[in-house]
């Protein structure tokens, strides 16, 4: 199979993948059974592919490029050989290579390719695609033991924030959780999907409580409150961090109301 050959067969592939999808009415979004690309819906989300949109190979061929390195379909099939063999390098290797850096964030390129760019941008200015190839194996994909690293601890002081607190109190009381749980535990799939197809949750958040003006707010026993994020959530914090402009404890707290929702408050 030439490199022509299976770039193209991957878009076919991940429209294949896009073909899969099926209405969840009682969750009300798309659920997706790929074959070929697991992180379909990641990627749907991150080139703002509409799902009433109509989607075609040729999408899925612009988004096989993106991934690819290239700026479109156009730019892939008329590259060279060592470009071409360097594309596909970054397409099958994305998402180890974002595995390995221990923290996720959305971007519409992958993030090796994301960092292949600014690093051909600083340091290779004049090498032809063959060089840069062969920069790219030695740079990017030798492999080199590193340490295992924990997990950082991330903290929230809630004390000044009377409706998080509120938020959160809530949370943990209809599901018996703890607030390290009650705040892990709404940082889902379906919560970050919710956040990015309403666009209001910024609106919602700064009018929390409007339902029930008079309501005393509820507090935390205590207001300062640890909690660490696995890979996967800190991927779907990031998401929206990008997605909504907001900065990282916002974002966490559009999970929160996203829960609330889920379990019958009106925000």
């Amino acid at each position: 199979m030439t490199n022509i050959e299976f770039f193209k067969q991957q878009a076919k592939n991940l429209f294949k993948d896009y073909k899969t999808r099926v209405y969840n009415e009682n969750e009300e979004f798309y659920e997706y059974s790929p074959r070929f690309f697991n992180d379909i819906e990641e990627i749907l989300v991150n080139f703002d592919i509409d799902d009433e949109d109509s989607f075609s190979l040729m999408n899925a061929q612009h988004i096989i490029a993106r991934l690819s390195g290239f700026y479109k379909w156009s730019e892939l099939i008329n590259a060279s050989e060592p470009a071409l063999e360097l594309g596909k390098l970054l397409l099958i290797n994305r998402q180890t290579y974002q595995e390995k850096q221990g923290f996720f964030t959305n971007m519409v390129e992958s993030m090796i390719v994301a960092d292949w760019k600014s690093y051909e941008k600083e340091y290779l200015k004049n090498f032809d695609d063959e060089s840069k190839l062969e920069v790219f194996k030695t740079v990017f994909l030798e492999d080199k033991p590193t340490k295992s690293k924990k997990r950082p601890k991330v903290s929230f002081n809630f004390k000044d924030a009377v409706n998080p607190q509120d938020m959160l109190k809530k949370i943990m009381r209809a599901k018996n959780l703890s607030a390290e749980k009650a705040i892990t535990s709404s940082i889902t799939q379906k919560n970050c999907i919710r956040i990015i197809e309403t666009g209001y949750a910024g609106i919602a958040l700064s009018l929390w409580g409007h339902a029930d003006p008079y309501a005393e707010k509820e507090k935390l026993d205590d207001p300062f409150v640890e909690f660490k994020l696995s890979k996967d959530k800190e991927r779907l914090v990031a998401l929206i961090m990008e997605k909504e402009d907001v900065s990282f404890e916002i974002a966490i707290l559009y999970f929160l109301l996203f829960t609330l929702e889920s379990l019958g408050y009106h925000i």
